[in-house]
């Protein structure tokens, strides 16, 4: 994946505790979409939790460094979920002193093309009702609302997930 301005890797084991920490940077994310601050395995979580049916061959957890080798993003793809052909977003997160400055978009668009350079015709994803600054940004890059579901965090909270796509 390539992104103008940063290195883009995928993520190790070893970058775990660098992700956790920029995750813990922004608590006011979590206490978006899940109603609590981020727990202490967030980082652990992302780079080890898969939905039923897919292996670790099919998740990519990206991570993107400034010129200063400064974590600014991380991003997880799941291929072929929930169906052939189709990638699955499951997190888009950049660093908080990094939004509103175009980046969330740049993103959008190096995801979009990493995925169609891999034959893949559509991305999906899911957004926290609550999260209406994403939502915009998606709307605004190509996504449309598909479906809503319930998701249900370890807090214990429920929220409605709007699931949208875009296709390549």
């Amino acid at each position: 994946m390539e992104l103008r301005e940063y290195t883009i890797r995928l993520a190790e084991p070893s970058d775990e505790a660098q992700i956790q920490t920029l995750f813990e940077s922004d608590p006011d994310y979590f206490r978006l979409v899940q109603r609590a601050p981020p727990g202490p395995v967030e980082a652990r979580d992302l780079l080890s939790e898969l939905p039923e049916g897919k292996d670790h061959r099919d998740k990519f957890v990206y991570i993107g460094f400034d010129h200063n080798a400064i974590m600014a993003v991380v991003i997880d793809l799941l291929r072929d979920y929930p169906s052939d052909q189709t990638w699955f977003v499951g997190l888009i997160f950049v660093a908080p002193e990094r939004r509103n400055m175009g980046l969330g978009t740049r993103v959008i668009d190096a995801i979009c093309e990493h995925v169609k350079d891999r034959g893949g015709q559509a991305v999906r994803l899911g957004v926290d009702r609550g999260n209406v600054r994403a939502r915009a940004l998606y709307e605004r890059t190509g996504f449309h609302f598909i479906y809503e579901r319930e998701r249900a965090y370890a807090s214990g909270f429920k929220s409605i997930i709007d699931v949208l796509e875009r296709a390549l």
